[in-house]
């Protein structure tokens, strides 16, 4: 009789459950026209990278999720036929090294992604990933930027430091190969040119296709009126000292030789688009003067814009990311992008751990497209494991008229680190900032002759 009892009460308990669980309200999935903010947090946890999710909640982050489809990743035929021709043409050495199939040895021009059909189980495709994210930013020849570092504190703007850039590349190149007497994939000049205090500063790389040599860094010193050889390894530290290193310029700049590259996974995950969209036209127009001279006859295709001319590209106010600190009543971080869009993207998620013992990270979790090869965030870690920054980083899909000529244009970045409680933006959209592509700079340009030159 006991146990009878004992057996009804059970199973009304059992079904009482049962009808609790059954009619218990589920979370719904985010979908486009929504907004993402700490009312909601908790359905986005799974599509965010490790303490993102927690800065929604917080109330410091909040996002309109949208719809961005695979088909909107219209890179040019040529770059899709370049990297159709790849298929084979490539491997990875055990050292994570880039390596030809039929030299054995690393190659010294490439062009398209160099592994088109990357296999998740393939216990190098972390290195892959990588290599193919790094020439979604290779298609065009040569670049003079005009833009700026700003940092942020919670209280509101901090300060900036405005600079420009000069750039070559030599893999990737929509023209083809060039002279490359030093064997570079890339070499560039960056030069302070506001406030005064880094008038004069500026810095000299060569990016070695060599993968088992650094890259050569020289800086010149206006206080002694000197160049100086750097160490390769200062490519960890803030750029004029802010938040963002150089590494960390489109979620992984660096070499991809200087870490251990490991595939975690591919998943779905929130990602952050640029306010108006990717689509981006790059506009024929006369080149602004500059200090160091060009030969646009080197460039022998760019994409419909004329000779003499360049690809240019300027922005509208209305295509800007507004901070936080800019717009009043904000209730959110001061330093983050009142207009942020998130859209969902399968991504590959890549960490990198540090072959260099004095590197200023620890670890590195990047989350990078699976169809456009465009990384969106990065999760850096100290030496000790620990939380350290958060890397937020928007491009567009700059293209030329008929669309023969396309690039991975750099749009808007973002460097938190939690424990200064400050950020960075990496910010080539705001005042007159802009981006001159296919100019014509002879290898001659990068110089420490010109890096004395471009000082006080």
């Amino acid at each position: 009789m006991q146990w009878s009892r004992l057996t009804r009460w059970s199973v009304a308990l059992l079904a009482t459950a049962s009808m609790a669980i059954s009619t218990a309200p589920v979370s719904a999935e985010l979908k486009p026209g929504d907004k993402l903010d700490k009312s909601n947090c908790n359905e986005a946890k799974d599509l965010l990278p490790e303490n993102v999710a927690e800065k929604f909640c917080k109330g410091m982050y909040t996002a309109e999720i949208i719809e961005v489809k695979d088909d909107a990743f219209q890179y040019s035929k040529k770059f899709k036929s370049g990297s159709e021709a790849n298929a084979g043409k490539y491997y990875v050495t055990d050292d994570g090294y880039m390596y030809e199939t039929a030299s054995k040895t690393w190659p010294h021009f490439w062009y398209g992604f160099p592994f088109p059909n990357v296999d998740e189980k393939d216990p190098k495709a972390g290195s892959m990933v990588m290599y193919n994210h790094q020439v979604a930013r290779f298609q065009i020849d040569d670049v003079y930027w005009f833009l700026a570092v700003k940092w942020a504190t919670p209280t509101g703007f901090d300060r900036s430091v405005e600079f420009g850039a000069y750039a070559t590349w030599y893999i990737g190149r929509h023209s083809g190969p060039t002279d490359n007497p030093d064997d570079t994939y890339l070499k560039n000049i960056i030069f302070g040119v506001a406030p005064y205090d880094v008038v004069g500063v500026s810095t000299l790389e060569w990016w070695h296709t060599d993968p088992a040599t650094w890259q050569s860094i020289w800086a010149f010193v206006p206080t002694i009126r000197r160049v100086r050889r750097l160490t390769a390894s200062n490519s960890s530290e803030g750029m004029f000292g802010s938040i963002i290193a150089r590494d960390d310029a489109y979620g992984w700049a660096g070499k991809i030789q200087y870490m251990n590259w490991k595939l975690i996974g591919l998943k779905d995950i929130l990602v952050p688009i640029a306010p108006t969209g990717i689509e981006k036209a790059m506009v024929a127009g006369e080149p602004a003067p500059k200090k160091l001279a060009t030969t646009p006859s080197m460039i022998t295709a760019k994409g419909e814009i004329p000779a003499n001319q360049v690809a240019r590209i300027t922005w509208d106010p209305s295509e800007r990311v507004v901070a936080g600190y800019e717009v009043e009543g904000w209730q959110g971080a001061a330093w983050a992008p009142t207009n942020l869009k998130l859209a969902k993207r399968k991504c590959w998620i890549v960490e990198a751990i540090p072959k260099d013992p004095y590197y200023s990270y620890g670890r590195r979790i990047v989350y990078i497209d699976q169809t456009a090869y465009w990384a969106y965030w990065a999760t850096l870690y100290d030496r000790a494991g620990e939380y350290w920054k958060t890397l937020l980083w928007e491009d567009k899909m700059a293209y030329t008229p008929g669309r023969d000529m396309t690039v991975r244009h750099p749009f808007w970045g973002m460097s938190e680190d939690v424990r200064q409680n400050r950020a960075s933006f990496f910010d080539v959209q705001s005042k007159g900032y802009y981006t001159e592509y296919e100019l014509g700079f002879p290898d001659s340009t990068y110089t420490t002759g010109n890096l004395s030159a471009m000082g006080k």
